[in-house]
Parts: C-alpha cells; sequence; structure tokens
C-alpha cells in the first residue's frame, strides 16, 4: 500500500521514501566514489609499478611530456561533461513535454537542481581540460588570482542556487559530499606549493593526492548529475502514465467503453456486469482476485 502524497508534493520517482539524505550519501560513496578509487589505486600503482612517472597521468595534458600525458584529467573531466550532458537531456525531455501538453506534473526540485549541477559540471570540467585559469586567462593577459577571484564568486552562485532543491530531494548531503571532495583538492593543491622547496618528496606526493582526491570529487558530480537525470525522468514518464490513463477513462465514459484491468491471464473488463452490457454473446470472465491484479500504484512521497 503507499500513501498518496498531499496536493503538492512531488512523486517520489525511483527513490524509497524512507530513503534519509545520509542514505543518499552513503549509496553515493559506496557505489561510485569508493569503486573508482579501487580502480585509481589499481591502475596507478600498476603504471607507477613498470617505473613510469605518476605525475604524467595524473597532470594537466602537456602532449610533449608523454603519449599519456593528462590522461586522468582527460578521462575524468570529460566523464563529468558528459553526465552533465545526461541531466540537461532530461531536462529538455522533462520541459519539452510540459510545454507540449500544458502539463506541470512532472515539475520537481530535481530540474532546477539538475541545470544548476549540469552548469557547475561542464564549468569545471572544460576548465580542468582546457586549462583555463592556468593558462588561458594568463596567456590573454588576465592574472591567474583575478580569474580565480572570478570563479570563486561563479562557483558560489551555482551552488547557493542548487542546494536548496538538493535540499528538497534530499540529497544535499551528498551534494557537500562531493564539493568536499573537491575542497580537499584545493588544500592540497596549497599544501604542494607550500612543501615544494621544503620538502620536495612530501610535495609530489601531495600533489598526486591532490589529483587522485579532485577525480573522485568529479565522480560524486556524476553520481548526483546521473542521479538527477533518473529523477526527472522517472516523474515525467509518471505524470505521462498518469495522464494517459485519466484521458483513457474520459474517452471511456464519452464512448460507452469500459475501461480494461490488466492480470496475468490477460485483459479483462472491470466488473462481470460490464461485459453482460457487450453483448448477450459475451463470456462473463470470473472476477480476478487481488493476487492475481498485475495493476500497481506509483509511489509517492509526502
Amino acid at each position: 500500500m503507499t500513501t498518496p502524497s498531499p496536493t503538492g508534493a512531488h512523486p517520489a520517482g525511483p527513490v524509497p521514501a524512507d530513503r534519509s539524505d545520509l542514505a543518499e550519501a552513503g549509496r553515493m560513496l559506496l557505489r561510485s566514489v569508493l569503486p573508482a578509487a579501487v580502480f585509481l589505486g589499481i591502475a596507478l600503482t600498476i603504471y607507477g609499478g613498470t617505473g613510469h612517472d605518476l605525475t604524467i597521468v595524473l597532470q594537466d595534458r602537456f602532449p610533449e611530456d608523454s603519449e599519456y600525458s593528462g590522461l586522468f584529467t582527460i578521462m575524468f573531466s570529460s566523464a563529468l561533461m558528459v553526465c552533465a550532458g545526461i541531466a540537461l537531456g532530461s531536462l529538455v525531455v522533462s520541459r519539452a513535454w510540459s510545454r507540449s501538453t500544458g502539463d506541470e506534473g512532472a515539475t520537481s526540485p530535481a530540474q532546477t537542481a539538475g541545470l544548476a549541477v549540469a552548469i557547475l559540471c561542464i564549468w569545471l570540467g572544460f576548465d580542468d581540460m582546457m586549462m583555463v585559469h592556468d593558462a588561458v586567462l594568463p596567456g590573454m593577459g588576465i592574472p591567474e588570482n583575478a580569474g580565480l577571484a572570478v570563479y570563486a564568486v561563479i562557483g558560489i552562485v551555482l551552488v547557493a542556487w542548487a542546494f536548496g532543491p538538493l535540499r528538497r530531494e534530499r540529497l544535499g548531503l551528498t551534494f557537500l559530499c562531493a564539493l568536499a571532495l573537491l575542497g580537499g583538492s584545493l588544500v592540497g593543491d596549497e599544501a604542494e606549493d607550500f612543501f615544494e622547496n621544503r620538502i620536495p618528496p612530501l610535495a609530489t606526493f601531495l600533489g598526486h593526492a591532490e589529483d587522485v582526491v579532485k577525480f573522485l570529487g568529479y565522480v560524486a558530480f556524476c553520481h548526483l548529475c546521473v542521479l538527477l537525470a533518473r529523477r526527472v525522468m522517472a516523474r515525467t514518464l509518471q505524470a505521462a502514465t498518469e495522464r494517459s490513463a485519466r484521458e483513457a477513462v474520459e474517452r471511456s465514459g464519452r464512448t460507452g467503453q469500459v475501461p480494461m484491468r490488466v492480470t496475468s491471464s490477460g485483459r479483462r473488463s472491470a466488473t462481470p456486469a460490464a461485459d453482460r452490457r457487450v453483448g448477450a454473446a459475451a463470456v462473463v470472465p470470473e472476477v480476478p482476485s487481488p493476487a492475481d491484479d498485475l495493476t500497481t500504484p506509483f509511489p509517492q512521497v509526502r
């Protein structure tokens, strides 16, 4: 049994109503971040164990250094932008359906959150891959610190825009975990600069750790983008299905037809009396038992 949601509440989509914010963050860490960390650990161990310098695959893209230069930066930045594209695609489909039908039943906080998070992810991935604040802006005569200050303002605006809807979606803690990983990367970057001339081996280790934590932050944002896209699409499909059901009932009322229900033995009329009204030669089917009824309600949240 499901409890009907009150007026104005949003359908849960594929998310159980009893899953807490902490549970969502835990699922993200266990299902996405941890496997990515294991993958990175194994890949870097194999690469470094063959005598290669880990800096080559972890650093930004410098083709003159090696054909593998910037390998993980390209891989994870590309994944980040692809997942952002998935989130944007779900928003386009949802909004197109709502506008074409005039039905706002699929509207939810996930749409606003998905747009804000997708913009943030595209911005992060493009900047990291193309070295915008590292090389492009200084090459245009814009000091790197000035560029970073503008970045900080834009980042704060995007985070503030996304956080409210994400909290209503019970994804606020998941979002904070992703931001914490990126923050840890920034701290590691500053620590690397601090120890670069004092303890070079420690600075090298911190530089590698900073890159790994950054990539894990990208994985967390990928998880968030795909999860938001899934919720938006699930709610759009639910609203479309409910609209189709309402229209079918309205048409059956106008034409005198009887709505059918689906059971394991096939389609049957709602009642035996309805079968008798169809015609004298109609065979009256037995009334299906509740256990035989395959029609299940959609999950709802309060």
